[in-house]
């Protein structure tokens, strides 16, 4: 189930490089997604609970996740994000500014008050903000 899922976020919000693709953009519409299919988010969370080491079908992940580095690590030797954090790092960082809202929802509202579309317009730019000034090229 977890494979046809993330075999879905890949196909809805592809990147290839964050010097051509702009990283706010990208991390809004990865936001946009999370928040359309919170499952995404609580199934990797389940997964993470289940399988402390490896998870099934690793290798073939490990190239999913693969391609969202690749993209950092092209903007960086443009020039186009900073090149302060590793490429791995700020592909995780991107990610989970994306996604942590639908993964503990609970939480979310308490800090920030009822999931309305008013709040979901506030989050979202929010984490488009804070992805470009995380990837600022000095």
């Amino acid at each position: 189930m977890l494979r046809t899922e993330l075999a879905k976020v890949a196909k809805a919000v592809p990147v290839t490089s964050f010097a051509e693709d702009d990283i706010g953009d990208y991390v809004g519409r990865a936001f946009d997604y999370h928040c359309d299919h919170p499952e995404l988010s609580r199934l990797l969370r389940w997964e993470g609970l289940v399988f402390a080491s490896e998870v099934p079908d690793e290798d073939l992940r490990r190239e999913h996740y693969g391609y969202k580095t690749r993209a950092v690590e092209d903007a960086q030797r443009r020039g186009a994000v900073t090149a302060t954090l590793d490429a791995d790092h700020l592909a995780f960082l991107i990610l989970a500014l994306a996604g942590w809202w639908s993964a503990v929802p609970q939480v979310a509202r308490m800090l920030t008050g009822v999931d309305d579309e008013a709040e979901r317009i506030r989050r979202r730019a929010s984490v488009v903000e804070a992805a470009r000034r995380l990837a600022k090229a000095p």
